[in-house]
C-alpha cells in the first residue's frame, strides 16, 4: 500500500506507520538527552497515545524508567485503512521500550466506560502493584452516557455571541474566514460532560476504593489558559467551561487524596502545541503559528516532549514549581510573558492572509502537524509501498 496524506477539516484521516515509528524514535532520542527526573514510579496515563499524554509517557519512561499503563481508544489497520496514528504510536512505543527495565501495558478501548475501568483495576491489582501517578489527558469529542445509553457529543463554540476571524486550512495551506456560532445551553452542558472533570473523578475514586494507590500518590490533568487572542473561542467558549469543570474537580480530588493517601491532585496549564485536538480548534492554528515564530525568535520555544519533561522534572518531582493564585502549575509561563503575548497579537494582526506561510513558526507548526501523523520525514520514501501485512504482526502487550 502506498500511503499519501489525507486531511479533512484539519484532521488526518490516515497516517503512515513507518513515519509513526520515526516519530516515536525522535521523541525517545530527545528524551534520552534529558537529565533524570527522579525515582522509578508506577504510572497510569488515561489518554497516552498522542499529544500531551504520549509526551508524558515517554518523558517518564526514559526519565525515571517508569512502569506505564496507557488507556486509549485507537483503530488498527483494516482493508485500505491505515489505522490511527495513536494505534501505531502505542505499537512502536512498546517495540522500542521492550529491552528497557520497565513494564508497559496498553488498553485499547473506551476510557469513559465502567468496563474499561474494571479491566485496568484488575490488571493493576494482579500484575502491576499500586500507582504513584495518574495522568488524565483524555481528548475525545464524544462520550457515552452509561445511564441513558446515549452518545453525547461536545461542541467547539463560543458562548453568548458568535466569533469572526480567520483560521488556517492546513491541507490547502490557505487562510480562510472564520465564523463560529454561539452554543446553546444544551451544547455547553454536553461539552462539560464530555471534556470536564467527572470522568477523572470517577477514575480516582474507583482506584482509591480498590486499594490501587500508593501513599503519596499524585494525579495531574492538563488545562490551557492562553491569552486574549484565543479567549472567545477557547477560554470563554464551551471548551473553557469544560476546563473550568476539570479545574474544580482537582480541588475535590486533592481533598480525597490528601485525606486517604497523603497525596495531591494537580492542574498543569500547558503551553500551546500542535496536537490532533489543538489544530482542530478554529483560529488556534494561526495563534500557534505566530506564537511559535515569536518564541523561536526569542529562543524560548519548546517541543512538546521538552515541555512535559520540564513539568515533571522541575515542578511535579522537583523544587522549581511555578504556581498561580489558584495553585495551578504554570508550565506555560514563557508563552504568557507580556512581551510574548504582545508580539504574537501584533503578528496575528499583520498576517491575516497567506503571508503567514512565510513565517518560520508556521513551518514549524506544519512540520509538527505532519510528523505526528507519520508524514514529512526526509528519511522515508513515501512513494514506496508499505507492507501492512508484516506490520500487523506487531502486537500490543
Amino acid at each position: 500500500m502506498i500511503i499519501k496524506p489525507k486531511i479533512r477539516s484539519n484532521v488526518f484521516t490516515n497516517c503512515h506507520p513507518l513515519g509513526q515509528e520515526q516519530f516515536i524514535l525522535n521523541l525517545i532520542t530527545e528524551a534520552k538527552k534529558q537529565k533524570p527526573i527522579g525515582s522509578k514510579k508506577n504510572v497510569l496515563i488515561i489518554g497516552g497515545s498522542s499529544g500531551y499524554g504520549l509526551a508524558s509517557r515517554i518523558a517518564l519512561a526514559f526519565g525515571m524508567n517508569a512502569n506505564t499503563i496507557n488507556v486509549s481508544f485507537e483503530s488498527g489497520p483494516k482493508g485500505k485503512r491505515t489505522g490511527t496514528a495513536g494505534y501505531w504510536n502505542n505499537i512502536f512505543f512498546q517495540k522500542h521500550t521492550k529491552n528497557y527495565p520497565q513494564t508497559d501495558k496498553d488498553f485499547n478501548g473506551d476510557a469513559f466506560s465502567k468496563a474499561m475501568k474494571n479491566d485496568v483495576i484488575d490488571y493493576i491489582k494482579t500484575h502491576f502493584g499500586k500507582l504513584d501517578l495518574i495522568i488524565y489527558s483524555l481528548a475525545s469529542g464524544a462520550r457515552k452516557d452509561e445511564t441513558t445509553g446515549a452518545l453525547v457529543r461536545s461542541a467547539i463554540k463560543t458562548i453568548g455571541t458568535p466569533a469572526k476571524g480567520h483560521t488556517i486550512e492546513l491541507a490547502k495551506e490557505e487562510v480562510t474566514p472564520l465564523n463560529v456560532e454561539a452554543a446553546s445551553s444544551e451544547e455547553i452542558k454536553n461539552t462539560v460532560f464530555v471534556m470536564g472533570g467527572s470522568d477523572w473523578q470517577t477514575w480516582l475514586e474507583n482506584l482509591s476504593q480498590n486499594d490501587c494507590l500508593n501513599d503519596g500518590v499524585k494525579t495531574i490533568s492538563y488545562t490551557y489558559i492562553g491569552g486574549e487572542t484565543t479567549d472567545a473561542i477557547y477560554r470563554n467558549g464551551t471548551i473553557g467551561q469544560a476546563k473550568e469543570d476539570l479545574e474544580k474537580t482537582a480541588g475535590k480530588l486533592n481533598q480525597l487524596l490528601k485525606e486517604k493517601h497523603r497525596g495531591e491532585a494537580l492542574i498543569s496549564s500547558s503551553k500551546a502545541v500542535v496536537t490532533k485536538a489543538s489544530v482542530f480548534i478554529p483560529q488556534m492554528p494561526i495563534y500557534v503559528a505566530c506564537l511559535f515564530d515569536v518564541m523561536m525568535e526569542k529562543g524560548i520555544h519548546e517541543s512538546i516532549l521538552a515541555h512535559k519533561y520540564r513539568l515533571f522534572k522541575d515542578m511535579v518531582y522537583g523544587t522549581k514549581a511555578i504556581k498561580d493564585d489558584d495553585g495551578f502549575l504554570r508550565v506555560d509561563h514563557r508563552e504568557m510573558q507580556s512581551d510574548v503575548q504582545h508580539a504574537t497579537k501584533t503578528l496575528m494582526a499583520a498576517y491575516t492572509n497567506d503571508k503567514i506561510f512565510t513565517l518560520k513558526g508556521t513551518k514549524a507548526m506544519l512540520d509538527d502537524f505532519y510528523h505526528m501523523n507519520g508524514f514529512g520525514f526526509s528519511n522515508i520514501d513515501y512513494d514506496q509501498p508499505v507492507d501492512m501485512d508484516a506490520l500487523q504482526q506487531l502486537k500490543l502487550n
